[in-house]
């Protein structure tokens, strides 16, 4: 095992306009504070970047720095998991050049290069680390997937179809410079959700029992079935205050109340008002180590998995399987705990 070295897997794939210009710098950024041994690894794809983490970590390599989005760092994720059980003294940074960079934002790692290399480096070197919880995605005909962060089911879960595409990086690159990182992700659940009334129309749009441990919420139609397994700041503020190596996942389940109140249950998500509206918008939010999604028919639907595609038909289940050490940048900006 080889204590000092450190490993990049940046994507060019992420991010805005100026985001993509990052990846030029990392290596002088890195080399500024880091005298041991340190692999820049540039790849074009969420797969190339899983490919990577897992030869990178079969090679001894125990810190990894994803520099991307949501789905790069998902990536990076797996492949950590692709030789079994995540190695215990595995620590992941977050490096923001993507969209969706909502775990590094919750690990107080800032939007500036040179800024992010140093508060990293100096997270490695205090010891100042996150434990989090990795949640396993699995079902009769899905490959097992992992994440830390969020997914989805129903719009939520819809959502990549419109931003994960062959023309990603123009797509994500033009409107993260438009509207800021959550810009992709908010035009794809916009899309997502006109999608689902459409087929609600159509009589295309399914039904659906949700079965968290003991909890079993009967078979409807749900607009969104929301999973994390920590408080992602003030961007998606579902569950506040909730740690990442809580052993619990948030499940949040939004049912069907036809297509005028399923924009107020978007506004009120995006405000954290879910909890507090829940009666008025058929909200039900709990917590719990596994849930077990089960559609009515066996169609095909997409589970998003933090930004990433995994096609799925039958059954899916979501269940905290692991830990890994995540990078914080907390004690260097002095923000403390998230309290948000």
């Amino acid at each position: 095992m080889q204590t000092d070295r450190i490993d990049v897997i940046a994507t060019t794939i992420s991010g805005s306009v100026s985001d993509w210009q990052k990846v030029g710098g990392l290596e002088k950024e890195f080399r500024k504070s880091h005298s041991g041994e340190l692999f820049v690894h540039i790849v074009d794809s969420h797969a190339d970047a899983l490919r990577k983490a897992a030869q990178v970590v079969e090679l001894g390599g125990r810190i990894i720095v994803s520099a991307g989005g949501a789905g790069t760092f998902n990536s990076v994720l797996e492949g950590c998991c692709a030789v079994g059980r995540i190695p215990e003294e595995m620590k992941l940074a977050f490096l923001r050049k993507g969209s969706a960079d909502l775990i590094g934002k919750a690990m107080g790692i800032p939007d500036d290069l040179e800024a992010a290399a140093h508060v990293i480096l100096t997270g490695l070197k205090r010891e100042d680390f996150v434990e989090a919880d990795v949640i396993e995605v699995t079902g009769k005909s899905t490959d097992k997937r992992h994440i830390i962060g969020f997914g989805g089911v129903g719009v939520f879960g819809d959502t990549p179809r419109f931003t994960e595409n062959r023309f990603i990086k123009y797509y994500k690159g033009f409107l993260g410079t438009l509207f800021g990182d959550l810009g992709p992700f908010l035009v794809g659940v916009n899309l997502a959700l006109l999608k689902y009334h459409l087929d609600t129309l159509r009589g295309r749009a399914s039904r659906y029992e949700i079965v968290a441990g003991d909890i079993v919420l009967p078979m409807k139609r749900y607009v969104s079935t929301i999973i994390l397994n920590g408080d992602l700041g003030e961007d998606f503020p579902i569950a506040r205050g909730m740690p990442f190596g809580d052993g619990e996942m948030k499940v949040v389940a939004i049912r069907d109340m036809g297509a005028a109140a399923s924009y107020r249950q978007l506004i009120s998500c995006w405000k954290g008002r879910l909890s507090r509206d829940s009666a008025e918008l058929g909200v039900t939010a709990l917590k719990s180590p596994v849930l077990e999604i089960i559609p009515e028919r066996n169609w095909p639907y997409i589970v998003n998995v933090d930004g990433l595609i995994l096609w799925a038909r039958g059954p899916v289940r979501f269940a905290v399987r692991d830990r890994v050490k995540l990078v914080s940048g907390r004690q260097e900006n002095k923000i403390g705990r998230l309290t948000t």
